[in-house]
């Protein structure tokens, strides 16, 4: 039903079980201290609760429902679905979404883990933990703390990782930009890998690839190791 609300327990820390077979699944973080059901709600009667602080429904007519979903800043969000987007906005805590089919985003969380088999995934920030699977769809992950993809094919780019960043694909062209603070690790099939690094970072460059070219534009050092390896394609390690 619309519009339904649900009081969380005064204790323990707020988490979000949202599931379904079919259509989109919203949720929106925001300064409140209930979870607001826009649409696509079951009955009350269907909701269970539990004194941990954790919410769990499944959308309703039998799961085929889409779901808006409003909850506090900081939640928990674990999300279920067989096929329709999924787009998790605002802060929000540790964010795990499993979906068969299905374009996913998200906006700021502490930690996520996203698995997909087909569908695209785009992410701004996570500030710890940023783990993402899919085996067709671009990955587009703007800042994390630490990165790790994998895809069969498709684009993936990180644009800024805090930590070590780790990828793996069969096809696809393949964009890091890391701060220098971990190893960044890529192993690829086919497609170009360019990883960029801040001026002045030293990295321990162990380059492989049997018929790309391979360039390094970084002074040698041991600030950290980028390891890539590629059957075919290019592969470059150059500053920003």
């Amino acid at each position: 039903m619309s519009g339904n609300r649900f009081h969380l327990p005064a204790k323990g820390h707020p988490c979000l079980r949202l599931t379904t077979r079919s259509g989109r699944v919203s949720v929106t973080a925001e300064d409140r201290s209930d979870i607001l059901v826009e649409a696509g709600g079951p009955s009350m009667d269907q909701v269970e609760t539990d004194a941990t602080g954790q919410v769990t429904f499944t959308s309703a007519r039998n799961g085929s429902a889409s779901l808006e979903v409003r909850c506090p800043v900081g939640t928990d969000v674990v999300v279920g679905t067989a096929s329709g987007s999924v787009e998790v906005r605002g802060d929000l805590g540790q964010v795990r979404v499993t979906t068969i089919s299905g374009s996913i985003r998200v906006g700021r969380a502490e930690t996520l883990d996203i698995r997909t088999v087909s569908g695209s995934i785009e992410v701004d920030r996570c500030a710890g933990r940023c783990r993402v699977q899919t085996k067709s769809g671009r990955v587009e992950v703007g800042h994390a703390g630490h990165a790790e993809a994998s895809t069969m094919s498709g684009r993936v780019e990180v644009t800024n990782a805090i930590g070590g960043v780790r990828v793996r694909t069969a096809s696809g062209q393949v964009e890091i930009g890391a701060e220098g603070q971990g190893d960044v690790c890529v192993q690829t099939l086919s497609g170009s890998v360019r990883v960029r690094l801040p001026e002045g970072v030293r990295p321990a460059a162990r380059l492989a690839s049997k018929t790309g070219r391979l360039i390094c534009d970084c002074l040698q050092g041991n600030d950290c190791v980028v390891d890539v390896s590629s059957l075919t394609g290019r592969i470059e390690v150059a500053p920003c």
